[in-house]
């Protein structure tokens, strides 16, 4: 897929989101591309950028090696409450979600 001149909206913020992801585990383009199993850093920048449209294929890949779900790279806290909320439940422990689970049922 031929790379855009002018990031797409919605491209842009699931690359911010990656670049945030990626650079709180402090890990570089090049390193995150090539274990993600990517074309190339290039590749990542424009993903990040939002210059390329990522497939669920790459972003499932992406999501595996930081370590996330894929719902985390299409989750953003600053744009409501309840993304904010479902962003904050990928530092709780297992334990802890399946308690709130439990209660929120109930």
């Amino acid at each position: 897929m031929p790379r855009r001149q002018k990031p797409d909206p919605l491209a842009a913020k699931i690359g911010s989101r990656i670049r945030a992801l990626r650079e709180a585990q402090v890990i570089t383009q090049e390193k995150l591309a090539y274990e993600a199993g990517l074309k190339s850093k290039g590749h990542l920048s424009g993903i990040e950028k939002g210059l390329v449209r990522p497939t669920v294929e790459t972003l499932a890949l992406l999501a595996e090696r930081l370590g996330v779900d894929l719902l985390d790279l299409v989750t953003f806290p600053e744009q409501s409450l309840r993304q904010r909320l479902v962003d904050l439940t990928r530092h709780l422990k297992v334990g802890t979600v399946r308690r709130l689970l439990r209660e929120s049922d109930g």
